[in-house]
């Protein structure tokens, strides 16, 4: 493997890394899902250097795949469009997945957050699977 390879996906992993820390300290119900999506694209445009305003920009780096915002019985592959007014509330299940790419090297993950006590047990559970899965 050459150099450029492995720096292009630390680039996009450490990229990753900071704006899913952000998103999992700062989603919050009462926010609408376009500012949440529009958060988490902003910070990985401004982290990659690469806003995609220039012609062939984006081919270089910035958002792998529009941000998914998938809440409660909504499973996956949710990106909420521009003007969309739906609020995320108190006793929703959220499903986030984002993508980082540098170069067309993607790195990406998805996590569930919640913000009502009694989902803790779910999240345990499918932390406890998703560990499981990896091990084997």
């Amino acid at each position: 493997m050459n150099n450029d390879f492995l720096s292009d996906y630390r680039q996009a992993a450490e990229v990753h890394r900071q704006v899913r820390q952000w998103a999992q300290k700062n989603i919050k119900p009462g926010q609408t899902l376009t500012e949440i999506a529009e958060g988490i694209e902003d910070s990985v445009r401004a982290l990659t250097g690469h806003n995609g305003l220039e012609e062939g920009d984006y081919m270089h780096g910035g958002i792998a795949f529009p941000t998914g915002l998938n809440i409660n019985h909504c499973a996956a592959h949710y990106s909420p469009n521009a003007g969309n007014k739906m609020v995320l509330d108190q006793g929703d299940v959220m499903k986030i997945d984002f993508g980082v790419h540098v170069n067309g090297r993607i790195v990406d993950s998805a996590w569930t957050q919640t913000w009502d006590p009694k989902y803790d047990n779910l999240l345990a559970a499918v932390k406890d699977a998703t560990n499981t899965g990896v091990r084997v």
